[in-house]
């Protein structure tokens, strides 16, 4: 056989991290996060604002009322929702349960969400009032449909919570579906253990630390957004989510 040729540069590694492995999902970075610093402010959007233990609980309703819909690990939820603090709940919710999400701006279009659903074998769809009147049977969405409203509404008094049973770092944590430009939109998966891994060693490199505040400009359609949204979960930093209009606008957002 012949041997391959040698590169013209060395290869460079980087030192070993093995504390940056770790056998995990996102929700059990989020939940130490809460219970360590459960009083420091989580997110920010507008004049509300939700501490660390408000968005766990909320989060916790709606993890269960999509248990009790049927949302197991493994399984594929759409998050149809637009920008703002019940739409990052409705993640966390999505991720307490061990699912995964498949996420949509507020703005695309019903045909390409059916098809991407479809493609995904999705369990359900999560979406808000607005998108609930506008969303027929005729637009060929097959997956239950969910209200944001009633999933985020207060639980009775005494319920017994029902929690995530059996989700595995090899389960996959969300899916973006490329554009569809070149053709049919394709989804990449990706798996809890490699976010979570991602998430440890790209902040090893980026220092987000507790006491910082984080801009949220990225839609959560884009995966970049994990770089603003989860890092700060992880570290319990303050999340300052955008306006829509701001988002989109960079010299907006330096003037402010």
């Amino acid at each position: 056989m012949t041997p391959l040729p040698m590169p013209d540069h060395p290869i460079l590694h980087g030192p070993d991290r093995p504390d940056l492995l770790r056998p995990e999902i996102l929700a059990d970075l989020f939940e130490a996060t809460a219970a360590r610093v459960p009083h420091k402010t989580a997110l920010i959007f507008g004049d509300r604002h939700l501490t660390y233990a408000e968005l766990d609980a909320a989060a916790d309703r709606v993890a269960h009322r999509l248990i009790a819909a049927g949302v197991r690990p493994g399984d594929m939820v759409g998050l149809w929702h637009p920008r703002g603090i019940e739409l990052l709940v409705l993640q966390l919710g999505i991720a307490k349960t061990g699912a995964a999400w498949l996420p949509f701006d507020a703005d695309v279009p019903t045909d390409r969400i059916a098809l991407c659903l479809d493609d995904a074998s999705a369990k359900a769809l999560l979406i808000d009032e607005q998108h609930g009147q506008s969303t027929r049977a005729e637009d060929g969405i097959s997956a239950q449909i969910l209200s944001a409203e009633i999933l985020l509404a207060p639980l009775p008094e005494g319920t017994a919570m029902k929690r995530r049973e059996g989700a595995l770092p090899e389960h996959t944590a969300y899916v973006i579906y490329t554009s569809g430009s070149t053709g049919k939109p394709k989804g990449i998966a990706i798996t809890q253990g490699s976010i979570s891994h991602f998430l440890r060693s790209e902040n090893a490199r980026l220092g987000v630390r507790e006491d910082d505040k984080v801009y949220q400009g990225f839609s959560v359609a884009f995966d970049m957004s994990f770089e603003e949204i989860w890092i700060s979960y992880l570290v319990g930093a303050t999340l300052w989510i955008a306006p829509k209009e701001i988002a989109g606008d960079p010299e907006r957002c330096r003037a402010r």
